[in-house]
C-alpha cells in the first residue's frame, strides 16, 4: 500500500504529525462549544394583523384569507397555520430547517407586499416576526425577596440591563412584577359639575408635559441654547395643572381627577417554590412572589460561557442588593448540558478503558498499546474536522463517539495482528510492516468503507428529526476515515519501531482453536445442513418476535426532568380567578414535595406556549406550573410515576382544563394522538370534533385529552346609533376611544425617572365603571363645544359568536390531542383510530378526519430510514462487487445482514423493549455497514489461500482460524464500547464513583442494545455460516461448470455424428 510504504520510510514525519494531531485535537475538544441538542435552527415567522373590534369570522374573511391566499406559492414551507380571533389575526409559517431565516423572511415579505392592497384599510399592516426554537431562554432567573415590589421590579430591571451585554447574549426580558404608572382616575360627576369631558384631560398633559428646543440665542461674544423644560419632574407636579377657568378661578386637574403613583392592573402572577425539609425531616413547598428574568443566546454561540458570565453577574449583583433579595436560577441548559456531556465522556472512556484491558488480555501490552494509540488519535482528529466545520459537541455527535470508540480500532487489529503474524514468520519488523499491511490493506478500505456507506444515506434525512439525527452519521462518518488514517499510516509505523516477540497464545497452539477447527471442518462437510440449521434458528427467532414483539415507538419515553402542568380557564375568566385555581393546585402539590426540587408558577403573561398546538402567547385565563424533578439519579422514583399520581391528585379540580405532561427533550415531535377534524363549516366542526372527543375519552392510556378550539370571550358590544351619532355631532371613532379611555385606561404621557420611564395614563376610577349604568353617564364632546351622555348614542348587548378559528394549509380544522400514559403512543392511537372509524364513516361531504403528531412523524420516520436501508445494502454491494468482481462472495457476506436482524430482534425480546423507529432503526442500518467487515476479511483470506494452491476445505479451514482473533476482537471491542451506554452503568471520572443510572443511556440504550446483540450473532454465526456458504457456492458453481461442460461435449459429439452435408445451392 503506497501511503503506508511513503509511512513507514518517513517515521520522522508521522511522529510530528502524531504530536500535531495531538495538539490541535486537544485545543478542538476544549474549545467546542457544548450543547444538549444540536442548535437546529427551525424558522417559524409569525404574521400578526390587528384589526380591533371585529369578528373572528370577519377577520378570516377579510384578512387571514387574503394573506393564505398570497402565501400558498411560498417555497420552502412545510406547514401554515392560522388563528382568526376577536380583532387578530395571526399566521405561523413553518419553513423546512434547510431554509434560511433571512431567505424565508424576504419570501413572506415579499407576499405581504400583494396581500396588503387587498386588505380592509381600517386594518393594521401585518407585522413579521422571526420566531425561533434556537433562540429559546437558556437561563432563567427568579428575584424574590421581602422589599417593595417597586424595588424588585427595579433589580430585575436593572439586571436584565446588564446581561443585555454580556457576550453572546442575544436578547433578556423581564415577566412578572408590578409595573408602575402615574393614573389620573377622573371622576365623572365632578366633570359634570364644572361642565367638563374627558377631552380636556386628554389634550392637558400632553400639551404640558414636554421639553422644546426653541434653537439659540446669540449675544455679543456669547450664544445660548433656548429652552423650555417643561416635562413633569415629580408626580405631584401633575396636580397642580390647570384644566380650565371659570368665572376667574382656576380649575386644578386634581379638582376633578385624583392623581395616583401607582401599578398598572395586573396581568400576571409569578412564584417560585423550593422544596425544603422541616425538623421531622418531612419535605414542603415554601414559595414566595417572585420577578423572571430570561436570557436567550445567539445562535452558535457557547452556552457554557454564556452561563458562567450570567452567573457572575447574579454574583455580583448578590453582594450590591440588599440581604433580604435572592436570585435563583429556575432554568438552566448550561448545567443540563455539562451532566449530559460528562455522562457521554464517562461511557465514552469506560468504553475505550473495555476496548483496552480486552486487547491487553487478548494480544498481550506491546500489540495492544499500539493498537489502543488508534482511539485517541482518531477521536482528537475528528475533532478538530467537527471544529473545522462549525458544529457542536451534543448528545448526538458524543453518542456517534461512544459508538465508534470500539469500531475505530478494528483496521489497527487487523493490521497489527497481521504484522505480527508475518513478524514471527521472518523476524524482520520492516519487511512485515511493508508486506502485512498491503496483503489486508484493500480489505481494511472496504470494510471501512461499507460502513461509511451504511450510514451514506441517513446524511440525506429530511425534515426537522433528519436535521438533529444527521450528526450522528457525520460523526461516525468523519471518525471511521479518521480511524482509517490512522491505522493505514500511524500503526504500521508503530509497529516497524516497536514490534517484539510473539502474540499472546499463538492460535495454532491455542485449545479453542483447536475446538474451532475440529467443528469448522465439521460443519463445511456437511456444508448444506449448516445452512438448513441456521435457516431454522431464524425463522424460530423471526415467528418468537413476531408473537412477542413488545410493539413500536418513535423515540425513547424517558424519565422527564420536567413537567409541566398547564391551566386553561375559559375564555373570559379574569387573572385573580385563574390565579385561585394556580394556588388550589399548588395546595394539592405539596404531598409531592419529596419528588421536587422547586415549582415555578406562570399566570397569565409567560404562561403560553408557542408550540403547544395554539398559536401560543399568553392571556389572563392560562396559567402554567413547572415541575423540576431531583437530577436523574438522585430521585427515590421516577418521576413519571410522581406525574401519574399528581394528574390523579388534580382530576377533580374544576373550572379550568387541567394537562400535565413531560417537558419534550430532543426533535419535536407531537403528541402521542393528534386528530385533526376537517372542513369548512366551523358549526359543523364543533360538532364533529366533540363527538370524536366523547368517543377517545376513555381510551386506556389516553391522557391530558384537550381540544384547541375554544368558546368565545364574553363580550360587551355598545352598538352606535349613527343617524343619532351624527345628528348631535359626535362620530363612531370618539365613541370608541372615550370607552377605550373610561374601562381601560388611555396613555398621555411619559414620566422619567433617571433611566427609566412610566406611563401616564387617563381612566376612570374602579367604582366608575363597574356595570354598564356608570358606563351611560360618561359624557363626550361634540363637534359644537356642548358634551352628551353616551347612553343617548346606542345601547350596550351581549354577544358571543366564535371564539377562535384555525386553520391548517387553508383548510378551517379543529384539533384534538392527547399523550399516552402507561402504553406505547402506536397503541393508543390505534386504540382511538378504531373508536373514530364509526365517525369517519358518517362524516358529510367535504369533512376529513387526519392524524398528525408523532404519527405523522413516525410514517416520515420509517418511510425514510426504509429507503435508507436499502440504499446502504445497495452501496455495500456495489462496493464489494468492486472489490471481489464478482456476485457470488458478496451475496454470501450480505447474509450476515440477515443474521444480524435476528440478533437485533432476539436483543428486544431479552430486554422486552419496543422497537423504535429512531433508534433501532438507524441501529439496524449500522449493523449493515458493521458485520459485514468480518465477512470481507474472512472471504478475501480464503481467496487469496486458494489462489496460492490450497484445496477448497483446507482454504476455508485455514482462513477462519487465521482470522478468528482479529474477527472476535473487532466484534468484542464494538460491543464493549457500546455496554457502559446500553447497562447504563459507567464509572464517573469526574467525581470517581460508579454511576449505575443516566439519563443519556435511557436515550440510546435501544439502539447500542440493537448493534450489541445484531453483531454478537452475526459475528458467532458469521465464523462458521459463511465459510459454509462460500463452499456450497463454490460446490454449486463446479457441479454446474461440470453439467454445463458434459451436456456441452455430449451435444457436440451428436452434433458430429448426425451432420449432413447438405446440397449445393442451385439457382434457377
Amino acid at each position: 500500500m503506497i501511503i503506508s510504504n511513503v509511512a513507514i520510510r518517513n517515521r520522522t514525519t508521522v511522529g510530528v504529525l502524531t504530536v500535531l494531531i495531538d495538539v490541535f485535537g486537544a485545543y478542538s475538544y476544549v474549545s467546542l462549544p457544548r450543547e444538549s441538542a444540536p442548535d437546529v435552527p427551525v424558522p417559524f415567522i409569525l404574521v400578526t394583523t390587528r384589526y380591533e373590534g371585529v369578528a373572528p369570522q370577519d377577520v378570516e374573511s377579510t384578512v387571514t384569507l387574503k394573506i393564505e391566499k398570497e402565501l400558498a406559492g411560498l417555497k420552502g414551507v412545510k406547514e401554515v397555520r392560522s388563528s382568526s380571533e376577536e380583532g387578530l389575526s395571526l399566521i405561523t409559517i413553518e419553513f423546512l430547517p434547510d431554509v434560511k431565516i433571512d431567505d424565508a423572511m424576504q419570501y413572506v415579505r415579499d407576499k405581504l407586499d400583494r396581500a396588503k392592497p387587498e386588505l380592509p384599510r381600517d386594518a393594521e399592516e401585518p407585522s413579521l416576526t422571526e420566531v425561533n426554537i434556537a433562540e429559546f431562554p437558556i437561563i432563567m432567573i427568579s428575584v424574590s425577596g421581602d422589599i417593595s415590589p417597586v424595588a424588585l421590579k427595579l433589580i430585575a430591571d436593572d439586571l436584565e440591563e446588564t446581561l443585555e451585554s454580556v457576550p453572546g447574549v442575544l436578547n433578556c426580558d423581564v415577566l412578572g412584577g408590578l409595573e408602575r404608572e402615574i393614573r389620573l382616575e377622573v371622576d365623572q360627576d365632578r366633570l359634570s359639575a364644572y361642565g367638563l369631558t374627558i377631552a380636556e384631560i386628554l389634550s392637558l398633559i400632553p400639551a404640558e408635559n414636554v421639553n422644546i428646543s426653541a434653537g439659540s440665542l446669540e449675544t455679543p461674544g456669547t450664544k445660548f441654547n433656548v429652552r423650555v423644560p417643561a416635562e413633569f419632574v415629580e408626580p405631584d407636579e401633575v396636580d397642580k395643572l390647570v384644566i380650565a377657568v371659570r368665572d376667574g378661578q382656576p380649575i386644578y386637574l386634581t379638582d376633578v381627577a385624583g392623581v395616583r403613583d401607582t401599578f398598572k392592573d395586573r396581568v400576571s402572577f409569578a412564584r417560585l417554590w423550593s422544596s425544603v425539609a422541616d425538623e421531622a425531616g418531612q419535605r414542603r413547598l415554601v414559595g414566595s412572589e417572585t420577578i423572571t428574568v430570561t436570557v436567550q443566546k445567539r445562535v452558535g454561540e457557547n452556552i457554557l460561557f454564556i452561563a458562567e458570565a450570567v452567573k457572575h453577574v447574579i454574583a455580583e449583583f448578590q453582594r450590591r442588593v440588599p440581604a433580604d433579595v435572592h436570585f435563583d436560577i429556575t432554568l438552566d441548559q448550561s448545567k443540563d448540558i455539562r451532566m449530559m456531556v460528562a455522562d457521554l465522556e464517562n461511557n465514552l472512556a469506560s468504553g475505550m478503558i473495555l476496548v483496552v484491558v480486552v486487547l491487553l488480555l487478548a494480544m498481550g501490552w506491546r500489540p495492544s498499546l499500539i493498537v489502543a494509540v488508534e482511539i485517541p488519535l482518531s477521536m482528537l482528529l475528528s475533532f478538530i474536522v467537527l471544529q473545522m466545520l462549525g458544529y457542536t459537541l451534543n448528545m448526538i455527535v458524543l453518542f456517534g463517539l461512544v459508538m465508534a470508540v470500539g469500531m475505530v480500532v478494528d483496521n489497527a487489529i487487523v493490521i497489527v495482528e497481521n504484522i505480527y503474524r508475518h513478524y514471527t514468520l521472518t523476524g524482520d519488523r520492516m519487511q512485515a510492516a511493508f508486506t502485512a499491511t498491503a496483503e489486508v490493506a484493500w480489505p481494511v478500505i472496504t470494510s471501512t468503507l461499507t460502513t461509511v456507506a451504511a450510514f451514506a444515506p441517513m446524511l440525506f434525512w429530511p425534515g426537522i428529526m433528519g436535521a438533529f439525527m444527521k450528526y450522528l452519521p457525520i460523526t461516525l462518518i468523519i471518525t471511521l476515515l479518521a480511524s482509517l488514517f490512522v491505522a493505514l499510516v500511524v500503526n504500521p509505523t508503530l509497529s516497524s519501531i516497536f514490534v517484539k516477540g510473539r502474540l499472546r497464545e499463538e492460535n495454532q497452539q491455542s485449545r479453542f482453536m483447536r475446538g474451532y477447527r475440529r467443528f469448522l471442518n465439521v460443519a463445511l462437510t456437511h456444508y448444506l445442513t449448516t445452512p438448513t440449521l441456521m435457516l431454522l434458528v431464524l425463522a424460530s427467532l423471526a415467528v418468537l418476535y413476531i408473537k412477542r414483539a413488545h410493539g413500536v415507538e418513535l423515540l425513547p419515553d424517558i424519565d422527564p426532568r420536567r413537567a409541566i402542568i398547564s391551566l386553561r380557564c375559559p375564555q373570559g375568566t379574569n387573572i385573580r380567578e385563574t390565579d385561585r385555581l394556580a394556588r388550589l393546585v399548588e395546595d394539592r402539590l405539596q404531598p409531592f414535595a419529596a419528588d421536587f426540587q422547586r415549582v415555578i408558577t406562570n399566570v397569565g403573561a409567560g404562561s403560553g406556549d408557542f408550540f403547544s398546538g395554539g398559536m401560543g402567547g399568553a392571556a389572563e385565563h392560562l396559567a402554567s406550573i413547572t415541575l423540576e424533578f431531583h437530577d436523574f439519579e438522585h430521585r427515590a422514583r421516577p418521576s413519571a410515576r410522581a406525574m401519574a399520581e399528581i394528574r390523579h391528585a388534580l382530576s377533580d379540580i374544576s373550572g379550568a382544563e387541567i394537562k400535565v405532561a413531560k417537558e419534550e427533550e430532543g426533535p419535536p415531535t407531537g403528541a402521542a394522538v393528534t386528530v385533526r377534524v376537517v372542513g369548512e363549516d366551523f358549526r359543523v366542526l364543533e360538532e364533529l370534533s366533540d363527538r370524536a372527543r366523547q368517543l377517545i375519552a376513555d381510551v386506556p392510556g389516553l391522557v391530558n385529552l384537550r381540544s384547541d378550539h375554544e368558546a368565545a370571550r364574553p363580550e360587551l358590544s355598545f352598538r352606535v346609533n349613527r343617524r343619532r351619532a351624527m345628528m348631535l355631532g359626535v362620530n363612531t371613532a370618539v365613541v370608541g376611544n372615550y370607552l377605550k379611555t373610561a374601562v381601560f385606561g388611555t396613555e398621555v404621557g411619559k414620566y422619567r425617572q433617571f433611566n427609566d420611564e412610566y406611563d401616564i395614563t387617563v381612566r376612570l376610577p374602579p367604582h366608575q365603571r363597574e356595570n354598564i349604568d356608570d358606563l351611560f353617564r360618561l359624557r363626550l364632546p361634540n363637534n359644537q363645544g356642548a358634551s352628551v351622555p353616551l347612553s343617548s348614542l346606542g345601547e350596550f348587548s351581549y354577544t358571543g359568536g366564535f371564539g377562535t378559528i384555525s386553520r391548517i394549509n387553508q383548510k378551517r380544522v379543529i384539533t384534538l390531542t392527547a399523550d399516552a400514559e402507561g402504553r406505547l403512543g402506536a397503541e393508543v392511537l390505534a386504540d382511538a383510530q378504531a373508536r373514530l372509524a364509526s365517525l369517519t364513516g358518517e362524516l358529510p361531504f367535504g369533512y376529513e378526519i387526519r392524524y398528525a403528531g408523532e404519527k405523522e412523524e413516525q410514517d416520515k420516520a420509517q418511510a425514510f430510514l426504509s429507503r435508507a436501508f436499502v440504499i446502504a445494502l445497495f452501496l455495500i454491494v456495489l462496493i464489494l462487487v468492486a472489490q471481489f468482481n464478482t456476485l457470488t462472495v458478496p451475496a454470501i457476506i450480505m447474509t450476515t445482514v440477515v443474521l444480524s436482524l435476528v440478533g437485533v430482534f432476539a436483543g428486544l425480546l431479552i430486554h422486552a423493549m419496543p422497537f423504535g423507529i429512531i433508534m433501532t432503526g438507524v441501529g439496524v442500518i449500522s449493523l449493515a455497514g458493521i458485520v459485514v467487515n468480518n465477512a470481507i476479511v474472512l472471504l478475501d483470506y480464503t481467496r487469496q489461500l486458494r489462489a496460492r494452491g490450497m484445496d477448497l476445505i483446507t482454504a476455508s479451514v485455514e482462513a477462519g482460524a487465521t482470522r478468528l482473533r482479529p474477527v472476535l476482537l473487532t466484534a468484542v471491542t464494538t460491543i464493549l464500547g457500546l455496554i457502559p451506554m446500553a447497562a447504563g452503568i459507567s464509572y464517573d471520572f469526574h467525581t470517581f464513583s460508579w454511576s449505575t443510572r443516566s439519563e443519556s443511556s435511557e436515550w440510546w440504550a435501544t439502539m447500542a442494545i440493537a448493534v450489541i446483540y445484531g453483531l454478537s450473532l452475526s459475528t458467532a454465526l458469521t465464523l462458521v455460516v459463511v465459510p459454509s456458504l462460500y463452499v456450497l457456492s463454490v460446490r454449486l458453481t463446479e457441479g454446474l461448470k461440470r453439467l454445463w461442460r458434459g451436456g456441452h461435449e455430449a451435444s457436440c459429439a451428436g452434433e458430429s455424428a448426425g451432420t449432413l452435408t447438405p446440397p449445393p445451392l442451385t439457382g434457377g
